[in-house]
């Protein structure tokens, strides 16, 4: 009997959790009410106009509102500099004029005309014309980057950046080039100190090469436009180069400014803007005329000390220059002789000039230190070409391969008369 009342609890227990288990089966099988989420795959929704719409950004509250810029209606004018222009330079003496040469003007000064005071004789000539080789538009290959001397023995000094940008005529006026009178000899010019770049009024004009203003005149008169006794150059810039050559100080002057950005004792960095080209001084058409000056003392500063500008700007890309020498038999320079570039591949003439002009004064162009060439060719594109000019009625040819950012040299030379011996042999 006492086994029975044990075993009965238990079996009540278990009837109980049956009972239970049974009723949660039931109620969870009553899906009355209940909600279902169906998986599946999710879908792209379609774009809308903007990614990101700038209303729903600002709407967001966490992004700032862009500020507004009103575009201007007259656009800025380039601030000029105010010139003084009271006379503060004292007038070179008329004397220096001749073999002497005149200090430096003093720095930001305007000096005053001489009452008396001789001009040289080429400069009753008027200087070059406007003659623009392609349109302003169009954009000239890129030039190189200076400094660059890129010959085998180094005799190349490729150190100034061209001072025109490249999508205006940056490149020398063929016609009047370095140490030449002009193309027409029946009007000759007077011997030209530099080279001209035809632009319009007021494009952009950049330093060569670092250094320091020591001389910058900025909208002065005619009657006032006086450069070192010269009344062709109109306003002018001349920059000292923080860089020499074999001991020499370097010199760039740019002359016939319309404007000038910058005063003297201001230091400027290649490729900075320093004035806009213009037609000031003795011209018939706006151009940039760009001078490179060497000498050993600030007092070397001066006209008779130029060198051909061609031989220190760089060349454009996959381009070079050609310099040389025409002589005659017994090897002495030949003065104002026509030289032609001939493409050996095609036969086409590339480019045609004079050898430089001597005349034997004070105020002669110069040959280079290293190169002692008298006619210089820019801008040849890499290739062989023949070098070709009549040298006391020989036509002489010469070869000469052009490899990009050198200087290719030729000599062209008669060959030598025959020598007569005594006897007639």
């Amino acid at each position: 009997m006492t086994g029975r009342r044990q075993t009965f609890p238990v079996i009540v227990g278990l009837v109980v959790v049956a009972a239970l288990f049974v009723g949660l089966l039931w109620r969870n099988s009553d899906t009355t009410g209940l909600m279902v989420t169906p998986i599946g795959l999710p879908t792209q929704a379609e774009p809308t106009a903007s990614a990101n719409p700038l209303s729903l950004l600002l709407s967001m509250g966490q992004s700032t509102a862009l500020p507004t810029v009103a575009i201007p209606s007259v656009m800025p004018t380039v601030p000029q500099i105010a010139v003084d222009t009271a006379p503060t330079g004292t007038a070179f003496a008329a004397s220096v004029l001749g073999v002497s040469t005149p200090d430096l003007i003093a720095q930001g000064s305007v000096p005053t005309a001489p009452a008396a005071t001789p001009t040289r004789p080429e400069e009753s000539v008027a200087a070059t014309a406007q003659v623009v080789t392609r349109a302003p538009v169009a954009f000239q290959p890129p030039p190189l980057i200076p400094p660059l001397s890129s010959d085998p023995l180094g005799r190349d000094h490729y150190w100034l950046m061209r001072p025109i940008d490249s999508n205006a005529q940056n490149s020398p006026l063929s016609i009047y080039t370095y140490g030449s009178d002009g193309n027409d000899p029946n009007n000759p010019l007077r011997v030209h100190h530099g080279i001209d770049m035809p632009n319009p009024v007021g494009e952009i004009v950049r330093a060569a090469g670092s250094g320091t203003v020591i001389y910058s005149a900025d909208g002065r008169q005619a009657s006032t436009d006086i450069f070192q006794n010269s009344p062709s150059y109109g306003n002018v810039i001349v920059i000292e180069h923080d860089f020499g050559y074999n001991g020499k100080r370097i010199w760039t002057l740019y002359a016939h400014l319309s404007s000038a950005f910058v005063q003297a004792g201001q230091v400027v960095q290649a490729g900075e803007p320093i004035g806009q080209v213009g037609r000031s001084g003795n011209v018939t058409g706006p151009h940039l005329h760009l001078e490179v000056r060497l000498g050993n003392t600030p007092d070397d500063n001066r006209y008779g000390n130029t060198y051909n500008p061609i031989l220190w700007i760089v060349p454009y890309v996959g381009h070079g220059v050609i310099a040389g020498r025409v002589v005659d038999a017994n090897g002495r320079f030949v003065n104002d002789a026509d030289i032609t570039v001939r493409s050996f591949a095609t036969n086409l003439v590339q480019a045609t000039t004079t050898s430089y002009v001597f005349a034997g004064s004070g105020f002669d162009v110069n040959s280079d230190p290293v190169w002692n060439e008298n006619f210089a060719v820019a801008d040849v594109p890499a290739g062989k070409y023949n070098v070709i000019a009549t040298i006391n009625g020989e036509r002489v040819v010469r070869q000469v391969d052009v490899f990009p950012g050198t200087t290719a040299f030729v000599e062209l030379k008669p060959a030598a008369p025959a020598t007569v011996t005594p006897d007639g042999g």
